[in-house]
């Protein structure tokens, strides 16, 4: 089963278990161009509660902050980040509501939004826009990091188990498409939607989130290396306190992430590193990323850092 079939049946659970949630988007009564609401769409229980929205991210946004407040439960299905940047007004308006009005009134709203390379996407792939996101005062955004992961982690952000704060859950493309092993969407035992370690080592500490948690899971399997590898998950807020406990344990630090290399987040992390466990380190803090953009369709995959890139670094690293 490819993991979008079975992130497209968790969806329609999450509808049939919840009346008061509801799924919004551009074309989600077709099921998405990648398939995401197909199983709500076919499914005459919940069917009357997809609702197809303008092709105008900013009016999606602003109808599903008015929707929450009425007391819904809205699942807004974005097709990518790019809509997202270009209905930011609207998100910022629902992710400031809560401060606002000094918590009295909330708004639970969930997006899911497809990112990264996988459909030719090009600029989606090299521009890094979960950076800009992230800045937005109220919102939780959070990423996908592994193939197995992605149910559980969609589901524990529609129940919204650490507040009611609106939600994004950005899921890379290069995870959607690949396969699901059986039984791999049980339950973690843990949220999902927190930073968690993959793997246990003593020389250096990879921090990675995205699509770039599966390849480095590799490396360092394949390579026998010993790191301790960090899938960072939620990007906004980070969390803090387990990244610094992670960094300070080894005193060898990679940032392995996609998209370009400026302005990102993987530099918002090394900033962290170097003000709170600077005389913890012994070697230059490192990252990892994708090409800078701007990158065209037929070359959106430059903006992962492939295996071979991945393996050099770590192992230079240690070297260090």
């Amino acid at each position: 089963m490819q993991v979008i079939d079975a992130l497209a049946a968790a969806l329609a659970d999450l509808l049939r278990e919840d009346p008061r949630r509801v799924v919004l988007g551009e074309d989600v009564r077709s099921g998405t161009m990648i398939g995401i609401t197909r199983a709500v769409a076919a499914d005459p229980e919940v069917a009357p509660r997809v609702v197809a929205t303008p092709l105008l991210p900013a009016t999606l946004l602003a109808h599903a902050g008015g929707t929450a407040l009425a007391g819904l439960r809205p699942i807004v299905v974005l097709p990518s980040l790019q809509a997202v940047l270009e209905g930011l007004a609207g998100l910022r308006e629902i992710a400031q509501l809560a401060w606002r009005n000094g918590g009295e009134r909330t708004a639970p709203v969930l997006f899911l939004v497809p990112c990264g390379p996988g459909f030719c996407t090009g600029a989606d792939a090299g521009e890094g826009g979960e950076g800009i996101v992230a800045r937005i005062a109220g919102l939780k955004l959070v990423c996908a990091g592994r193939r197995d992961e992605i149910v559980a982690l969609v589901r524990a952000a529609a129940t919204f188990e650490h507040g009611e704060d609106p939600t994004m859950v950005l899921l890379p493309r290069a995870l959607l498409l690949g396969e699901l092993d059986d039984g791999a969407s049980a339950e973690l035992g843990r949220s999902p939607l927190s930073a968690h370690t993959l793997r246990a080592g003593g020389s250096i500490t990879v921090f990675a989130w995205g699509p770039c948690v599966e390849t480095a899971a590799a490396v360092i399997d394949e390579r026998g290396l010993d790191a301790t590898l960090i899938d960072v998950a939620a990007l906004q807020p980070l969390d803090r306190e387990a990244l610094l406990a992670a960094a300070r344990a080894t005193g060898k630090i990679a940032i392995v992430h996609a998209g370009p290399r400026a302005h990102g987040l993987g530099a918002e992390l090394a900033a962290l590193f170097a003000d709170d466990a600077i005389y913890t380190l012994d070697a230059p803090i490192l990252r990892v990323t994708g090409d800078d953009a701007p990158l065209g369709p037929l070359d959106e995959w430059r903006g992962l850092p492939d295996a071979d890139h991945i393996a050099h670094a770590l192992t230079t690293l240690l070297q260090h």
